[in-house]
């Protein structure tokens, strides 16, 4: 975590942390909470374990946050925007693949994974926060569909030919399959393959290609995609 993500968060509760002192008091907590969480759910983590955990005074832990709810919201932020910045960074021509659709799922689905695992406590604990307040999962809902909207078009140019919203909802569907499987491993685990299994990003990378593979193959079968080229011409 760097000094200028905290700069840049605007989280309700929050209070502006102008000198340098008061972000790095910021970023103890955070990656103090960030550490408790897996062992902790939001609901245990308090701030009097927190504090003794940093070695921060509760008095302080109230200076940068008005609440624990705040502090909360701010641990998720952080996680998001710190894989949002990534993203910006390297979806984009030049740094994404470009060779083929499996090498950029397999490249996309493996970014996805590490961030699982770095941030496995706090996606636990937000999940079964959101059992009892849908607006907890919030902040990672909207991380993943920022990060959809980014490689649709990148998709859709591997695949040759003019999208069609059946197919864009095929696409869509493997992103969904992806994080409920990477959801449900964080959750409860169920096996035979962990969020940190070896091969748990080849298995996805290759189940997501499947599907999207087939229905492009649909359409060129008759459902109607017209070839890019062709489209081209034809302006």
């Amino acid at each position: 975590m760097n000094d200028g993500l905290i700069s840049g968060l605007n989280v309700d509760g929050l209070k502006p942390a102008h000198q340098k002192r008061s972000r790095d008091l910021i970023i103890k907590l955070v990656d103090g909470g960030l550490e408790m969480l897996s062992d902790h759910d939001f609901d245990t983590l308090s701030i009097e374990r927190l504090c003794a955990h940093t070695q921060v005074t509760i008095g302080s832990f109230y200076a940068r946050f008005d609440s624990k709810e705040a502090f909360v919201l701010t641990l998720q932020r952080v996680a998001v925007e710190q894989a949002r910045s990534w993203s910006k960074k390297n979806y984009v021509p030049g740094r994404i693949p470009n060779d083929s659709l499996a090498h950029l799922l397999a490249w996309f689905v493996k970014g996805t994974v590490n961030w699982y695992r770095r941030n496995e406590g706090l996606v636990r604990a937000s999940l079964r926060k959101a059992s009892s307040d849908p607006r907890a999962w919030t902040p990672i809902r909207e991380l993943g569909r920022m990060q959809l909207d980014q490689m649709l078009p990148h998709i859709n140019w591997m695949l040759g030919t003019e999208p069609t919203k059946e197919r864009d909802d095929t696409v869509r569907f493997a992103f969904q399959v992806m994080n409920g499987t990477l959801n449900n491993m964080v959750l409860i685990n169920p096996g035979p393959f962990s969020i940190h299994h070896p091969e748990t990003p080849h298995l996805l990378a290759r189940a997501m290609l499947k599907l999207i593979e087939n229905a492009s193959k649909m359409e060129q079968n008759g459902v109607g995609a017209e070839p890019r080229a062709q489209s081209r011409k034809s302006k």
